[in-house]
Protein backbone atom coordinates (compact mmCIF):
# COMPACT_ATOMS: atom_id res chain seq x y z
CA UNK A 1 0.00 0.00 0.00
CA UNK A 2 1.56 3.57 -0.98
CA UNK A 3 0.40 6.87 -0.71
CA UNK A 4 -0.05 7.56 -3.77
CA UNK A 5 -3.08 4.46 -4.21
CA UNK A 6 -4.13 4.79 -0.40
CA UNK A 7 -7.14 7.05 -0.93
CA UNK A 8 -8.08 5.56 -4.17
CA UNK A 9 -8.04 1.89 -2.75
CA UNK A 10 -10.28 3.07 0.29
CA UNK A 11 -12.71 4.80 -2.26
CA UNK A 12 -12.98 1.45 -4.30
CA UNK A 13 -13.56 -0.73 -0.84
CA UNK A 14 -16.24 1.94 0.32
CA UNK A 15 -18.29 1.37 -3.04
CA UNK A 16 -17.99 -2.77 -2.94
CA UNK A 17 -19.06 -2.21 0.51
CA UNK A 18 -22.31 0.10 -0.75
CA UNK A 19 -22.68 -2.59 -4.25
CA UNK A 20 -22.86 -5.50 -1.65
CA UNK A 21 -25.04 -4.17 1.00
CA UNK A 22 -27.50 -2.96 -2.24
CA UNK A 23 -26.96 -6.75 -3.75
CA UNK A 24 -27.83 -8.21 -0.25
CA UNK A 25 -30.61 -5.86 -0.17
CA UNK A 26 -31.93 -6.98 -3.63
CA UNK A 27 -31.46 -10.66 -2.66
CA UNK A 28 -34.35 -10.18 0.19
CA UNK A 29 -36.62 -8.37 -1.59
CA UNK A 30 -36.44 -10.69 -4.67
CA UNK A 31 -36.93 -13.74 -1.86
CA UNK A 32 -39.64 -12.11 0.30
CA UNK A 33 -41.32 -10.87 -2.03
CA UNK A 34 -41.28 -6.98 -0.32
CA UNK A 35 -39.40 -4.21 -1.58
CA UNK A 36 -38.46 -3.53 2.33
CA UNK A 37 -38.53 -5.41 5.73
CA UNK A 38 -39.01 -2.12 7.16
CA UNK A 39 -41.42 1.15 7.37
CA UNK A 40 -37.94 2.88 7.21
CA UNK A 41 -36.95 1.06 3.15
CA UNK A 42 -39.82 3.12 1.84
CA UNK A 43 -39.56 6.25 3.74
CA UNK A 44 -40.79 8.39 0.96
CA UNK A 45 -43.88 6.04 0.59
CA UNK A 46 -44.57 4.82 4.30
CA UNK A 47 -47.45 7.28 5.00
CA UNK A 48 -48.95 6.68 2.25
CA UNK A 49 -48.65 2.51 2.48
CA UNK A 50 -50.11 2.81 6.50
CA UNK A 51 -53.23 4.85 5.54
CA UNK A 52 -53.87 2.72 2.71
CA UNK A 53 -53.29 -0.34 4.79
CA UNK A 54 -55.83 0.83 7.40
CA UNK A 55 -58.18 1.46 4.32
CA UNK A 56 -58.38 -2.24 3.02
CA UNK A 57 -58.26 -3.67 7.08
CA UNK A 58 -61.51 -1.20 7.59
CA UNK A 59 -63.17 -2.30 4.13
CA UNK A 60 -62.95 -5.94 4.52
CA UNK A 61 -64.65 -5.60 7.91
CA UNK A 62 -67.54 -3.75 6.25
CA UNK A 63 -67.36 -6.71 3.29
CA UNK A 64 -67.60 -9.24 6.00
CA UNK A 65 -70.40 -7.52 8.34
CA UNK A 66 -71.78 -6.90 5.13
CA UNK A 67 -71.98 -10.87 4.10
CA UNK A 68 -73.12 -11.48 8.18
CA UNK A 69 -75.89 -9.41 7.47
CA UNK A 70 -76.88 -10.19 4.14
CA UNK A 71 -77.04 -13.95 5.27
CA UNK A 72 -79.70 -12.95 7.87
CA UNK A 73 -81.79 -11.04 5.59
CA UNK A 74 -82.02 -13.76 3.45
CA UNK A 75 -82.95 -15.96 5.69
CA UNK A 76 -85.46 -13.46 6.94
CA UNK A 77 -86.79 -13.49 3.19
CA UNK A 78 -87.13 -17.07 3.14
CA UNK A 79 -89.39 -17.42 6.39
CA UNK A 80 -91.53 -14.78 5.10
CA UNK A 81 -91.91 -16.29 1.94
CA UNK A 82 -92.66 -19.54 3.85
CA UNK A 83 -95.93 -17.30 5.72
CA UNK A 84 -97.43 -15.92 2.19
CA UNK A 85 -97.80 -19.21 1.18
CA UNK A 86 -99.53 -20.24 4.18
CA UNK A 87 -101.82 -17.27 3.97
CA UNK A 88 -102.62 -17.62 0.74
CA UNK A 89 -103.27 -21.06 1.26
CA UNK A 90 -105.31 -20.99 4.01
CA UNK A 91 -107.09 -17.52 2.32
CA UNK A 92 -108.04 -20.46 -0.17
CA UNK A 93 -109.29 -22.68 2.36
CA UNK A 94 -111.46 -20.37 4.25
CA UNK A 95 -113.03 -19.18 1.15
CA UNK A 96 -114.06 -22.50 0.46
CA UNK A 97 -114.78 -23.37 2.97
CA UNK A 98 -117.32 -20.00 3.39
CA UNK A 99 -118.71 -20.76 0.39
CA UNK A 100 -119.57 -24.55 0.92
CA UNK A 101 -121.15 -23.39 4.10
CA UNK A 102 -119.57 -26.49 5.17
CA UNK A 103 -116.92 -24.57 8.21
CA UNK A 104 -117.71 -27.35 10.05
CA UNK A 105 -117.65 -30.43 8.24
CA UNK A 106 -114.16 -29.32 6.68
CA UNK A 107 -112.34 -29.07 10.21
CA UNK A 108 -111.05 -25.59 9.40
CA UNK A 109 -110.45 -24.66 13.14
CA UNK A 110 -108.43 -27.34 13.53
CA UNK A 111 -106.55 -26.38 10.18
CA UNK A 112 -106.52 -22.76 11.67
CA UNK A 113 -104.69 -23.50 15.06
CA UNK A 114 -102.18 -25.58 13.57
CA UNK A 115 -101.03 -22.75 11.05
CA UNK A 116 -100.84 -20.67 13.69
CA UNK A 117 -98.39 -22.57 15.79
CA UNK A 118 -96.28 -23.23 12.72
CA UNK A 119 -96.41 -19.14 11.71
CA UNK A 120 -95.61 -18.88 15.51
CA UNK A 121 -92.64 -21.20 14.56
CA UNK A 122 -91.49 -19.46 11.40
CA UNK A 123 -91.40 -16.21 13.15
CA UNK A 124 -88.97 -17.99 16.14
CA UNK A 125 -86.36 -18.65 13.27
CA UNK A 126 -83.16 -17.91 14.73
CA UNK A 127 -79.86 -17.77 12.99
CA UNK A 128 -76.51 -18.42 14.69
CA UNK A 129 -77.93 -17.83 17.81
CA UNK A 130 -79.93 -14.66 17.24
CA UNK A 131 -83.62 -14.68 17.17
CA UNK A 132 -84.24 -12.41 13.35
CA UNK A 133 -87.50 -10.64 14.41
CA UNK A 134 -87.53 -9.89 17.99
CA UNK A 135 -86.11 -6.63 17.38
CA UNK A 136 -82.99 -5.78 19.19
CA UNK A 137 -83.85 -8.67 21.99
CA UNK A 138 -81.85 -11.24 19.92
CA UNK A 139 -81.93 -13.69 22.61
CA UNK A 140 -85.68 -13.63 23.02
CA UNK A 141 -88.30 -16.00 21.21
CA UNK A 142 -90.59 -13.05 19.65
CA UNK A 143 -93.56 -14.76 19.58
CA UNK A 144 -95.48 -16.75 22.45
CA UNK A 145 -98.93 -18.21 22.06
CA UNK A 146 -99.47 -18.42 25.50
CA UNK A 147 -98.93 -14.92 26.66
CA UNK A 148 -100.76 -13.16 29.08
CA UNK A 149 -103.34 -11.48 26.67
CA UNK A 150 -103.35 -13.45 23.59
CA UNK A 151 -105.58 -16.31 24.77
CA UNK A 152 -108.71 -14.54 23.88
CA UNK A 153 -110.04 -13.91 20.59
CA UNK A 154 -111.36 -10.65 19.71
CA UNK A 155 -114.90 -10.77 19.93
CA UNK A 156 -116.00 -7.13 18.05
CA UNK A 157 -115.56 -7.01 13.97
CA UNK A 158 -113.56 -5.33 12.60
CA UNK A 159 -111.34 -6.63 14.91
CA UNK A 160 -108.58 -4.59 16.81
CA UNK A 161 -104.98 -5.25 16.95
CA UNK A 162 -103.53 -7.64 19.42
CA UNK A 163 -99.93 -8.21 19.69
CA UNK A 164 -99.71 -9.19 23.47
CA UNK A 165 -98.05 -12.54 21.51
CA UNK A 166 -95.00 -10.35 20.74
CA UNK A 167 -92.17 -10.36 23.53
CA UNK A 168 -89.41 -8.70 21.66
CA UNK A 169 -89.12 -4.99 21.94
CA UNK A 170 -89.69 -2.00 18.95
CA UNK A 171 -86.48 -1.72 18.13
CA UNK A 172 -85.81 -1.59 14.70
CA UNK A 173 -82.05 -3.59 13.89
CA UNK A 174 -79.19 -1.43 11.96
CA UNK A 175 -76.18 -1.70 10.09
CA UNK A 176 -73.17 0.18 8.93
CA UNK A 177 -73.15 -0.74 5.96
CA UNK A 178 -70.28 1.86 4.69
CA UNK A 179 -68.07 4.55 6.26
CA UNK A 180 -71.21 7.05 4.91
CA UNK A 181 -73.98 4.22 4.75
CA UNK A 182 -76.60 3.22 7.84
CA UNK A 183 -78.88 0.48 6.75
CA UNK A 184 -82.22 -0.50 8.99
CA UNK A 185 -83.13 -4.22 7.48
CA UNK A 186 -84.92 -5.29 10.77
CA UNK A 187 -88.69 -6.60 10.88
CA UNK A 188 -90.38 -7.35 13.65
CA UNK A 189 -92.94 -10.43 14.41
CA UNK A 190 -95.44 -7.74 15.52
CA UNK A 191 -95.16 -5.99 12.09
CA UNK A 192 -98.95 -5.45 10.80
CA UNK A 193 -98.61 -8.21 8.02
CA UNK A 194 -97.35 -10.80 10.60
CA UNK A 195 -100.00 -9.43 13.16
CA UNK A 196 -102.93 -9.58 10.96
CA UNK A 197 -101.85 -13.27 9.67
CA UNK A 198 -101.65 -14.39 13.32
CA UNK A 199 -104.95 -12.58 14.50
CA UNK A 200 -106.96 -14.38 11.48
CA UNK A 201 -105.76 -17.42 12.20
CA UNK A 202 -106.30 -17.17 16.12
CA UNK A 203 -110.40 -15.90 15.20
CA UNK A 204 -110.85 -18.28 12.87
CA UNK A 205 -109.53 -21.58 15.68
CA UNK A 206 -112.27 -20.55 17.78
CA UNK A 207 -114.60 -19.91 15.10
CA UNK A 208 -116.27 -23.40 15.13
CA UNK A 209 -119.16 -23.83 18.37
CA UNK A 210 -120.31 -27.02 18.08
CA UNK A 211 -122.12 -27.67 16.06
CA UNK A 212 -122.54 -23.73 14.57
CA UNK A 213 -119.95 -22.04 13.16
CA UNK A 214 -119.68 -18.38 13.42
CA UNK A 215 -119.98 -16.36 10.26
CA UNK A 216 -119.05 -13.38 11.70
CA UNK A 217 -116.02 -14.55 13.02
CA UNK A 218 -115.09 -16.52 9.76
CA UNK A 219 -115.52 -13.19 7.22
CA UNK A 220 -113.54 -11.04 9.71
CA UNK A 221 -110.69 -13.99 9.75
CA UNK A 222 -111.15 -13.84 5.59
CA UNK A 223 -110.84 -10.22 5.35
CA UNK A 224 -107.53 -10.40 7.82
CA UNK A 225 -106.12 -13.00 5.62
CA UNK A 226 -106.34 -11.20 2.56
CA UNK A 227 -104.61 -8.13 4.10
CA UNK A 228 -101.97 -10.14 5.20
CA UNK A 229 -101.24 -11.58 2.08
CA UNK A 230 -101.15 -8.26 0.88
CA UNK A 231 -98.70 -6.67 3.46
CA UNK A 232 -96.33 -10.25 3.50
CA UNK A 233 -95.73 -9.07 -0.13
CA UNK A 234 -94.59 -5.81 0.54
CA UNK A 235 -92.82 -7.43 3.68
CA UNK A 236 -91.08 -9.27 1.11
CA UNK A 237 -90.05 -6.39 -1.20
CA UNK A 238 -88.51 -4.51 1.95
CA UNK A 239 -86.11 -7.56 2.90
CA UNK A 240 -85.34 -7.42 -1.41
CA UNK A 241 -84.64 -3.57 -0.91
CA UNK A 242 -82.02 -4.17 1.76
CA UNK A 243 -80.58 -7.02 0.48
CA UNK A 244 -80.09 -5.46 -2.99
CA UNK A 245 -78.63 -2.19 -1.01
CA UNK A 246 -75.65 -4.42 0.86
CA UNK A 247 -74.85 -5.57 -2.26
CA UNK A 248 -74.45 -2.51 -3.78
CA UNK A 249 -72.29 -1.58 -0.95
CA UNK A 250 -69.93 -4.55 -0.99
CA UNK A 251 -69.49 -3.98 -4.83
CA UNK A 252 -68.49 -0.61 -4.21
CA UNK A 253 -66.28 -2.33 -1.63
CA UNK A 254 -64.47 -4.77 -3.30
CA UNK A 255 -63.65 -1.96 -6.22
CA UNK A 256 -62.05 0.06 -2.97
CA UNK A 257 -60.31 -3.45 -1.99
CA UNK A 258 -59.22 -3.67 -5.65
CA UNK A 259 -57.79 -0.18 -5.92
CA UNK A 260 -56.15 -0.55 -2.26
CA UNK A 261 -54.91 -3.66 -3.49
CA UNK A 262 -53.03 -2.60 -6.21
CA UNK A 263 -51.38 0.55 -4.86
CA UNK A 264 -50.45 -1.49 -1.94
CA UNK A 265 -48.72 -3.95 -4.33
CA UNK A 266 -47.29 -1.10 -5.78
CA UNK A 267 -45.22 0.73 -3.16
CA UNK A 268 -44.64 -2.54 -0.95
CA UNK A 269 -44.33 -5.50 -3.38
CA UNK A 270 -40.85 -6.33 -5.16
CA UNK A 271 -40.70 -5.53 -9.02
CA UNK A 272 -38.95 -8.50 -10.26
CA UNK A 273 -37.75 -7.52 -13.15
CA UNK A 274 -36.25 -4.10 -11.97
CA UNK A 275 -34.55 -6.17 -8.75
CA UNK A 276 -32.88 -8.49 -11.19
CA UNK A 277 -31.49 -5.77 -13.71
CA UNK A 278 -30.08 -3.54 -10.31
CA UNK A 279 -28.75 -7.31 -9.51
CA UNK A 280 -27.47 -8.07 -12.49
CA UNK A 281 -25.41 -4.52 -12.68
CA UNK A 282 -24.34 -4.74 -9.30
CA UNK A 283 -22.89 -7.34 -10.16
CA UNK A 284 -20.88 -6.62 -12.77
CA UNK A 285 -20.03 -3.84 -10.62
CA UNK A 286 -17.77 -5.77 -8.38
CA UNK A 287 -16.31 -7.56 -10.78
CA UNK A 288 -14.92 -4.34 -12.39
CA UNK A 289 -13.58 -3.37 -8.61
CA UNK A 290 -12.31 -6.05 -7.81
CA UNK A 291 -10.30 -6.48 -10.84
CA UNK A 292 -8.92 -2.72 -10.49
CA UNK A 293 -8.08 -3.60 -6.94
CA UNK A 294 -6.00 -6.55 -8.03
CA UNK A 295 -4.20 -4.52 -10.65
CA UNK A 296 -4.24 -2.27 -8.16
CA UNK A 297 -1.88 -4.24 -6.37
CA UNK A 298 0.45 -5.18 -8.85
CA UNK A 299 1.56 -1.98 -9.47
CA UNK A 300 5.40 -1.46 -8.54
CA UNK A 301 8.07 1.21 -9.35
CA UNK A 302 10.12 -1.79 -10.75
CA UNK A 303 7.59 -2.11 -13.87
CA UNK A 304 8.73 1.22 -14.55
CA UNK A 305 12.46 0.87 -14.60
Amino acid sequence: MRVTNFAQQNFIFAQVQAIQSRNADQNIAITSGKTAQRYSGIASDSGRLVSIEATHVRITRYIENNQLIDQRLQTMESSVSQLVDIASSFRTLLVGSLNANNATVSGIDVEAANLMQQVAGILNTDFDGRYLFAGSKTNTRPVDLNAAGFVVPPAVYPSAVETDYYVGDGNTLATQAGPDLSLSYGIRANESAFEKLIRSLHLVSTAIVAPVPDAARLNEGLRLAEEAVSELAQVVSRIGVARSAIDTANKGHEETLLYAEQTIGEIGNTDLAKAMTILTGDRAALEASFATLAQMRTISLLNFL
